[in-house]
């Protein structure tokens, strides 16, 4: 409002709504148009999104699509040897699959153990990498990981002195190094109850095999991207966790028809950090 005064134009980017908020703001008629009258144009990450803040009240001619600019991330990728040195580190086998339960939520790592265990009893030689959505859970997953009876080391401990089962990332920033050791990738907060999901894109960025539950509402347009040109599987329990990733690990050619799909993904979803600022430099060349 103090903007709209000054005749400051303001730009929503990266925008995106929710299947919660979305919901709330239909059951209150008004609410929408309310919140989004000091928005002079909306740069959204989908054409669902747009059509769903277009419905809200937001005026069509000030709505564009220009994709999700996190799809642009750039990750640096570890030469063998830094992958080696970390995978000692965190204690995991030199040889061997890994499954990656990536920003786990509570239910989630009991749900990982058996998945590890049904691919292990199919001898599939593997082990399991926890890295929990808050590291300040290490105490509640402790617990789990001494009731299974299998070995288990946590990063902030530091170097892990030997081999172990279950390693687990305890530590703030390095999901996306982390991540560049695993062959199989679940991604949290997905399966229920849990409803909102974490961001698959840094695994997908990565040509990583995915997984993940039905509760991805927090990304859904990405979710549905990515079921829809074959880049990931659909898990609804923690049994079809544990069956589908004994699967995968067992099946390298299916693991790399993920990764290829992946990889056409990827040429087709960026640019979103372009279209985003050809739109800016365009609202700024109507100011006076």
């Amino acid at each position: 409002r103090q903007a709209s005064r000054r005749s400051v134009p303001v730009l929503c980017i990266n925008a995106r709504i929710s299947d919660r908020s979305y919901g709330r703001m239909r059951r209150l008629p008004g609410a929408g148009s309310l919140m989004l009258r000091g928005i002079s144009r909306l740069l959204a990450v989908s054409e669902s999104d747009a059509a769903r803040f277009r419905e809200l009240g937001m005026p069509a001619e000030r709505v564009s699509v220009t994709g999700n600019i996190k799809m642009d991330v750039s990750i640096p990728l570890l030469g063998d040897e830094a992958l080696a040195g970390l995978r000692r580190e965190v204690g995991l086998p030199a040889q061997g699959l890994v499954l990656l339960g990536s920003s786990t939520w509570p239910g989630e790592e009991e749900a990982l153990l058996g998945a590890l265990r049904l691919a292990r009893s199919r001898g599939v030689r593997c082990s399991l990498l926890i890295v929990p959505r808050h590291a300040e859970r290490r105490g509640d997953i402790e617990r789990i990981l001494k009731a299974s009876g299998l070995s288990h080391h946590f990063r902030s401990q530091g170097a892990a002195p030997s081999e172990v089962d279950v390693a687990v990332g305890d530590t703030t920033g390095e999901l996306r190094s982390l991540a560049q050791l695993a062959d199989l990738v679940f991604v949290g907060k997905s399966l229920p109850p849990h409803t909102e999901g974490q961001t698959p894109v840094e695994a997908a960025t990565l040509g990583k095999p995915l997984l993940f539950g039905p509760g991805m509402s927090n990304f859904r347009p990405i979710e549905r991207d990515l079921l829809q040109k074959g880049c990931a599987i659909l898990v609804s329990s923690p049994e079809e966790l544990a069956e589908r990733s004994a699967e995968l690990l067992s099946d390298a050619s299916a693991r790399q028809a993920l990764v290829s799909a992946l990889a056409d993904w990827r040429r087709t979803n960026g640019g979103g950090v372009a279209r985003t600022l050809a739109a800016i430099r365009d609202e700024l060349s109507r100011l006076p």
